[in-house]
């Protein structure tokens, strides 16, 4: 099969992922029959894959044993990875052209794999039954890794079959209609891709070339508009960059909608959701506005009027007219589109008030967007936090080198204006991202649910300055004393010294 190392180490990775329920059950103080029968499935799977791997080297299978053991992999405590889900069916089915003993062994795995799917899909309808949706959603992703086309998890999570893939309602409304997805040039009517690729561009009922097009098309009233699912992107760089900039804004949805699906929906949705007598319901997602300026100073010009310090941003997302504004070329940052889309994603997604966090929990909103910032695509997986991404690094630093900690208590009483107006803003960032590493990873995602929940509560409007220790059921001091456990668990750093960035020490902008 001709499996590398690389690949490999990927395979690794997803196992991680795929055993995060259990890392997350783990956690939990008392031991019920649900967490029992999760550990007893999983340590039977690892013996029926140890099993396999002791056939595969009885076959002189060797790699084919190194990939069946590895299939389960100690969880990566620091980050979260989210596989890139296949969109051909047929994953599971043996490779054509292989010997018949690989053939074989892919059968056996594909075996295993589909049995540990339909056990993790029982007991995640086992935990909807109790009313823990979350543990039912991570249970139910893990299912759907293992058998990427069990048709049941697919809809639950908004795919259906079509053609050969796993399409969205959205993407199958297109291809019904005639159109293709180009990786150049976006959603296209078929018979247009080959004049496209080509050099034509169709404009106003006629065909013109590409450089006509890019003349007509440099002023921003009259710029590019590209449509995906949830983005419309309007740019006078180029169609390739807002196809570009919209396809990284959809990878950034499809975790952000995984991670934080109990931000817009209630358990009665997600137990709705489990039921598969159900018809999945059919829905118009919303469409975040983005606007791509073709180059910094045209971005500076538009937007100098209404923001007087627009030169010292990189991006920025205005809650006012709900809309994202980037420019192309020197000086884009992909973290900062992260960050700025994240806002918009929390803004415009279910119910928000107009300026969340104003009285109180400030930090949050920032914290939450900073995490989203460390998104990063790896090979097959999307990876989210970590203990050496830049931002958490200068929370390592401030709090273990430069004793720079804000109780939470007070850090938790600070409102929008009297966050952005600190002299010590930047260290007040540095903390925001910590916390957010912290009530994502703590003990195996202890309060990562709490932290979803908190953050809801503020874009409701909801909180109040005790609203963290309320959800979490833990006093602020045993928060204060966790965290601190926390950073210094973490493996030593030479000594730093963080230097103030333009970055980190404004404001956002638009918020």
């Amino acid at each position: 099969m001709g499996v590398g190392s690389k690949h490999n180490l990927f395979v690794a990775r997803l196992l991680a992922l795929l055993i995060a329920a259990v890392s997350f059950v783990a956690s939990c103080a008392v031991a019920d029959e649900l967490v029992d029968g999760i550990r007893r499935q999983t340590e039977a799977y690892r013996q029926k894959l140890e099993s396999l791997a002791r056939w595969c080297e009885s076959q002189g299978l060797t790699e084919e044993a190194e990939r069946t053991r590895r299939w389960l992999h100690p969880v990566l405590e620091d980050r979260l990875l989210v596989p890139i889900l296949p969109r051909k069916m047929g994953t599971l089915e043996p490779p054509e052209g292989e010997s018949p003993v690989r053939q074989d062994w892919y059968r056996r795995w594909a075996a295993l794999r589909k049995e540990q799917a339909d056990a993790l899909f029982a007991l995640a309808r086992g935990a909807i039954r109790q009313g823990r949706a979350a543990l039912a959603l991570d249970l139910a992703l893990a299912a759907l890794h293992e058998n990427p086309d069990h048709e049941g998890l697919r809809r639950l999570f908004g795919f259906q079959a079509y053609s050969g893939y796993w399409r969205t309602a959205y993407e199958v409304r297109r291809l019904r209609a005639g159109d293709v997805w180009h990786e150049r040039f976006g959603w296209l009517p078929k018979g247009y891709v080959a004049r496209y690729e080509q050099g034509e561009r169709f404009y106003q009922n006629r065909w013109i070339s590409a450089e006509e097009e890019r003349r007509l098309r440099s002023s921003l009233q009259n710029g590019w508009v590209v449509e995906t699912e949830h983005y419309r992107v309007l740019t006078n760089h180029s169609l390739e960059e807002g196809v570009r900039l919209a396809e990284q804004f959809e990878r950034l949805n499809e975790v952000w909608s995984r991670l934080f699906i109990r931000f817009y929906t209630t358990d009665a949705q997600i137990r709705a959701l489990f039921d598969l007598r159900n018809r999945p319901p059919v829905t118009n997602p919303v469409q975040h506005r983005i606007v791509l300026f073709r180059n910094r100073e045209e971005y500076n010009a538009a937007l100098k009027s209404r923001y007087p310090q627009v030169e010292l941003s990189v991006g920025l997302y205005d809650g006012a007219t709900r809309c994202c504004y980037f420019f192309a070329g020197p000086g884009f940052d992909a973290s900062t589109a992260y960050h700025e889309a994240t806002h918009q994603l929390f803004q415009e997604v279910g119910r928000s008030v107009p300026n969340p966090g104003f009285r109180c929990n400030y930090w949050v909103i920032e914290g939450a967007a900073m995490y989203l910032e460390t998104l990063r695509q790896e090979g097959d997986f999307f990876v989210l936090g970590g203990i050496d991404t830049p931002r958490l690094l200068a929370a390592r630093v401030r709090f273990l080198q430069d004793r720079f900690y804000i109780p939470l208590e007070k850090f938790c009483s600070l409102g929008m204006e009297e966050f952005q107006t600190d002299s010590r803003i930047g260290a007040l960032y540095s903390q925001a991202a910590g916390l957010t590493q912290f009530f994502m990873h703590f003990d195996g995602g202890r309060y990562r649910d709490a932290l979803v929940n908190f953050l809801a509560t503020v874009y409701l409007g909801r909180d109040n300055p005790s609203s963290l220790s309320q959800l979490t059921g833990v006093r602020f001091s045993q928060l204060d004393e966790q965290y601190a456990a926390y950073m210094r668990s973490l493996p030593n750093l030479p000594m730093m010294r963080i230097e103030e960035t333009t970055r980190e020490s404004k404001s956002d902008l638009g918020q």
